[in-house]
């Protein structure tokens, strides 16, 4: 969410990279990155910069430090189409109990069983299992605020065979598990419908889901995978968009009472609980990679300023091309950009650059403004760091290179008055307002 109108500007100058091959060649008219004072976006959201996906194949007993240093807030467990795959058991509770004892114990999103799994598997799935999933958590002391029915239930009559599975035949169930869930913990959140990144069928299934259950879904959610890994860098980064476009497409369709009959009246909340720029996980192009970093670290940005509820990455660890840290303890360049998000806390401001390449955020806590400076742009832009009213404390920065030589991400000192940000880029810069 962007405001047009900003009042009380700190102006940055921005002095882009000459993309010239002569020294006398004209330089390009000088940007600048606009904060106000006045008008906040949204507060902070730490349970969207630090939410993922996790589930108990993680290595979090061999890289729990790397994975601390993050300081996830709130994971989905059990982490996409294995929540359809296996039950919520004992077994499985306990180690996840363990799991989350090697990282702080956050928060957790946790979905339910809906399909059936494997021919002949005798599933879990009915609302009476939710119902006693809910008192497992409960007798492990974990917590549990919000319970995601199934997950992407717009793709069990694609990908896993079964026509009968309509909006409306999820629907049914959505309500069956609700009310067991609820008869258990009359305070827990009850998401969904989960829908995948597939269009345009996802769209279709969210309309026909809301018409028949905006009475009872307290946070509607959904899945960004805009691409397969194919694009060029620059068309994949674009994508982003997404983030802010399906907020305000959802947030439209809830609002319409012709298309909501039963909750166009109800205040609720909006989630992505996966997200990715690429849904490969076989293809580590676009997640594993730089621009995969960058992208996510974008979107949750956008999300968190959007106002979305709850977000969750995919994924936390080693999962293919997906995960902060791979299977070997590299860590990715989305671990990078995580670390910076990590930091964030307090209220979103207007920001924007009058240089449409770079992507901006600030952040206002106290006297205190962050700003994070992304450059998606495959050329170096420099940024003076000089802002009336404002001492700059420091900040740090990583590019392609910081990641893949595994190197401590680069310092900008307090004396510096200006900046080269390097291609694809992330620079996390820390004022005090005086």
């Amino acid at each position: 969410m962007r405001v047009p109108a900003l009042r009380c500007l700190f102006v940055v100058p921005v002095l882009l990279a000459s993309l010239a091959g002569s020294a006398d060649a004209a330089q390009p008219a000088a940007a600048t990155i606009e904060i106000s004072k006045s008008e906040a976006l949204a507060p902070v959201n730490p349970d969207v910069l630090r939410g993922f996906n996790f589930g108990n194949w993680m290595q979090l007993a061999e890289f729990g430090a790397d994975i601390r240093e993050i300081a996830p807030l709130n994971l989905r467990f059990p982490a996409g189409n294995i929540g359809d795959e296996f039950d919520l058991n004992v077994t499985a509770l306990d180690l996840l109990k363990t799991n989350l004892g090697l990282i702080g114990n956050p928060t957790l999103t946790m979905q339910t069983r809906v399909f059936q799994g494997k021919p002949g598997e005798v599933a879990h799935n009915q609302p009476e299992d939710a119902a006693e999933a809910v008192r497992l958590v409960r007798e492990r002391g974990l917590k549990v605020p919000v319970w995601e029915i199934g997950n992407e239930p717009d793709l069990y009559a694609v990908t896993r065979g079964d026509p009968s599975w309509t909006a409306d035949r999820y629907c049914d169930v959505f309500r069956a598990q609700a009310a067991a869930i609820h008869a258990v913990d009359p305070e827990a959140k009850i998401a969904g419908p989960a829908v995948s990144g597939a269009l345009p069928a996802r769209d279709h299934f969210v309309a026909d889901f809301i018409a028949r259950c905006g009475d009872i879904v307290d946070i509607l959610t959904w899945h960004i995978y805009p691409t397969e890994g194919e694009r060029s860098d620059a068309d994949a980064l674009a994508t982003v968009s997404e983030a802010e476009r399906t907020l305000k497409q959802f947030r439209e369709l809830w609002a319409d009472p012709q298309r909501n009959p039963l909750g166009h009246a109800r205040q609720i909340g909006f989630g992505v609980t996966e997200y990715g720029l690429s849904w490969r996980t076989d293809r580590p192009r676009h997640i594993a990679d730089q621009i995969g970093g960058l992208w996510a670290t974008e979107v949750a940005l956008r999300l968190s300023e959007g106002g979305a509820s709850v977000a969750h990455y995919f994924a936390l660890q080693g999962t293919g091309g997906h995960g902060l840290v791979d299977i070997g303890g590299f860590r990715r360049a989305s671990w990078h950009g995580f670390r910076v998000l990590k930091q964030l806390a307090g209220e979103h401001l207007a920001a924007k650059s009058s240089d449409a390449a770079l992507w901006v955020h600030a952040i206002r806590r106290d006297r205190r403004i962050d700003l994070v400076v992304i450059n998606p742009d495959a050329a170096a832009h420099k940024l003076d760091l000089k802002i009336a009213g404002m001492q700059l404390l420091g900040g740090m920065g990583f590019d392609t290179q910081t990641v893949e030589d595994e190197k401590p991400d680069h310092p900008v000192s307090s004396r510096t008055r200006e900046v080269t940000l390097a291609p694809h880029s992330v620079t996390h810069l820390r004022y005090a307002t005086r």
